[in-house]
């Protein structure tokens, strides 16, 4: 039986850069929900949120897996289980966004945003963990009504208070039926 994947898009550590103890500890906490309710970590696999939330996992026997941006295996974390070194850069963005069966964003600066709006695309459900800054809080003031990314109205994003309500609302989500409102020849997901 295929095993439900839960990917994890945030804030990628960057040299002389702390993330907040806050957002880290959030991405924790997602990871374990993640890893409790059975399903499996996906995330780009470096530092920031991909570690905190692969840590997360983790520490309660998750499965953790990561696509990395670099072309080698010494760029993973030390909670990945299983490395993509793909090569792509940031190319690999796709990958998580059109691969998994639904996303949690938890902060996130540009290469985050990039993951949103593919997986909007391609209709991945997307849920936003609210006060974990960056487009996390940025995103909803952008919003068409409230809920849509553009007038195409493909994905509703959906926003949680808490690592446990973002894991439960994206595990409702990966039921749904999805929409996706990119070119023909790219439609669907990796999961139908």
């Amino acid at each position: 039986m295929r095993k439900t994947t839960i990917g994890v898009i945030g804030n990628a550590a960057r040299p002389g850069v702390e993330l907040p103890a806050t957002l880290l500890g959030a991405a924790r906490e997602v990871g374990a929900h993640i890893a409790r309710s059975g399903a499996v970590l996906v995330t780009g696999g470096t530092g920031g949120v991909m570690e905190a939330s692969a840590e997360g996992a983790k520490s309660v026997d998750g499965l953790t897996i990561g696509f990395l941006p670099q072309a080698d295996f010494s760029h993973a974390n030390d909670f990945t289980d299983i490395a993509f070194p793909t090569g792509m850069g940031t190319m690999r963005n796709i990958l998580t966004a059109r691969c998994c069966d639904a996303l949690i964003m938890v902060g996130g600066g540009i290469g985050t945003l990039n993951e949103l709006t593919i997986a909007y695309d391609v209709g991945t459900p997307v849920i936003v963990l609210r006060g974990t800054g960056g487009w996390a809080d940025r995103i909803a003031s952008s919003l068409v009504d409230g809920r849509w990314l553009d007038e195409r109205r493909v994905s509703e994003l959906e926003f949680a208070d808490s690592p446990a309500d973002a894991v439960r609302d994206a595990l409702a989500a990966v039921h749904r039926p999805r929409r996706a409102g990119a070119l023909q020849a790219h439609t669907g997901h990796a999961g139908a």
